[in-house]
């Protein structure tokens, strides 16, 4: 061989050091958003499992009870504790729906409010706070519903005040 030939390079070994830097390089820009992204998704699913705010939202309900209770028992000094800790109270409208037939009773209560929840419905009889199980009169409340209440008589007659009242009757 000889050196002038322009035909024949002249042999030298070449590093890894450049084209190791660009495979890694390269897989950087491909496995660090591919993580980032995975840890999100994991993330995210840790806080759809986390229960603390379904804790807090049962709070809140129960404070709105505790609200409810006072505004019917007409308690200003609870009232004004609670304005003070700034709760929200949700009231829920209940929709007109006819449960039963009503028949002329001796249960003479005059429903004057229902703060209907899942968990703890409560009903405001004749200036006072009940739930299920209370007495009114002798009756039982066997049944708190978003628009009426279920009696259970000490005879074992079921009676049903609704909250329209006569409404459906005009």
């Amino acid at each position: 061989m000889a050196k002038n030939d322009p035909y024949v390079a002249e042999y030298r070994e070449e590093t890894l050091k450049l084209p190791l830097f660009i495979t890694l390089v390269a897989a950087g820009l491909v496995a660090v958003p591919l993580a980032v992204w995975m840890f999100r998704i994991n993330e995210e699913g840790f806080r759809s499992t986390d229960v603390t705010k379904y804790r807090a939202l049962v709070e809140t309900v129960s404070g709105d009870a505790d609200a409810v209770s006072a505004m019917l028992h007409r308690d200003e000094q609870t009232l004004v504790e609670m304005k003070t800790a700034a709760p929200v109270v949700t009231l829920i409208v209940p929709e007109v729906v006819i449960v039963e037939k009503k028949e002329n009773t001796p249960l003479n209560a005059n429903l004057e409010g229902i703060y209907w929840s899942p968990s703890n419905p409560l009903v405001g009889i004749d200036g006072e706070t009940y739930q299920v199980g209370d007495l009114v009169q002798g009756y039982k409340i066997i049944e708190i519903g978003k628009t009426s209440v279920r009696f259970k008589g000490p005879d074992g007659k079921t009676i049903v005040k609704d909250f329209y009242g006569d409404l459906f009757k005009k």
